[in-house]
């Protein structure tokens, strides 16, 4: 009996943690990771134009890896990256308000690697993921 109590707790404490990661990405429309000129779809959705135009951008601004995050919000979207500077932030940022917030949720949803998406992590994608998603 003694020995299962730390199996309980194990369970418990891998539930809980598995609710935290997924609560805390409710808002998110989508993750971009960039990685020498290519981007991959780690989690959500993303308008094919809206993720072509961020390519391209990082791409002109020579930017060797970033991690793109799109969330909503009461007032719209909006984006956060690393890997980047403040002024490429903030280029990206006058890219995503050229596309409305409503294309921005109706994009549909890869079909490839789903499960791979909904945990989301990057690494598991450039590994895992094809390029022509």
């Amino acid at each position: 009996m003694a020995a299962t109590l730390p199996r309980v707790i194990f369970v418990l404490a891998f539930i809980v943690l598995v609710g935290v990661v997924l609560f805390s990405r409710v808002n998110e429309l989508f993750v971009l990771s960039f990685r020498n000129g290519e981007v991959r779809l780690v989690r959500g959705s993303v308008a094919t134009g809206l993720r072509n135009d961020l390519a391209d951008a990082l791409r002109h601004m020579k930017v060797k890896r970033a991690t793109v995050k799109v969330t909503k919000t009461p007032q719209g979207a909006r984006l956060t990256a690393s890997g980047i500077d403040e002024f490429g932030e903030q280029r990206l940022r006058n890219i995503l308000q050229l596309f409305p917030a409503a294309r921005l949720r109706s994009a549909s949803a890869p079909t490839k690697n789903r499960w791979l998406r909904i945990f989301g992590f990057s690494a598991l994608v450039w590994l895992l993921g094809s390029r022509d998603e």
